[in-house]
């Protein structure tokens, strides 16, 4: 085995020092407004400046720990997986969350179909700014709720509140 040299050894510190360190993908980069981590998942949020009349996307990330799925939808007729949206006074939507395609899907022993998410997923929602000069009402509230599978058993619901400022 090679042994580094101390100079060696600061050199290879120093360019660790320069890798990027952000926990958000690179797609749900912003100012981070939210996180949240336990054992089997963990969810961010990030605000991002989309132009320059004050509209803004909110960027919610969710990442299923290894061996979990975020179940999001089902043949019971009941949306598992839901996003609610509550603008300030000085904030509207602007068109439909955005919300990938689930990347497993199928039918299981007893019949029942159900689409999953297994890896990192970003939702977004894109909001504008009114015209009311209330700072105050620039801000709103996102609330999630989903349920989490493993093998055959699901656990949750849980819900997460999210609240965020327009950058």
């Amino acid at each position: 085995m090679r042994r580094v040299s101390t100079g060696g050894q600061l050199l290879l510190l120093a360019l660790l020092s320069l890798l990027p360190t952000a926990s958000l993908p690179a797609e749900a980069a912003g100012d981070k407004v939210y996180a949240f981590e336990d054992q089997q998942i963990r969810i961010e949020a990030a605000v991002a400046s989309v132009s320059a009349r004050g509209d803004f996307d909110l960027q919610i990330s969710m990442n299923p720990r290894s061996g979990w799925k975020i179940l999001a939808d089902n043949s019971s007729g009941s949306k598992p997986l839901r996003l609610k949206f509550s603008p300030g006074k000085c904030l509207k939507l602007k068109g439909k969350s955005s919300m990938p395609a689930p990347d497993l899907a199928g039918t299981d022993e007893s019949g029942a179909y159900s689409e999953y998410y297994t890896k990192e997923t970003v939702f977004r929602q894109e909001f504008g700014r009114l015209p009311c000069g209330q700072k105050k009402g620039a801000e709103g509230v996102a609330s999630i709720s989903y349920l989490l599978c493993q093998d055959k058993r699901c656990v949750g619901p849980f819900s997460r509140e999210m609240r965020f400022k327009a950058p």
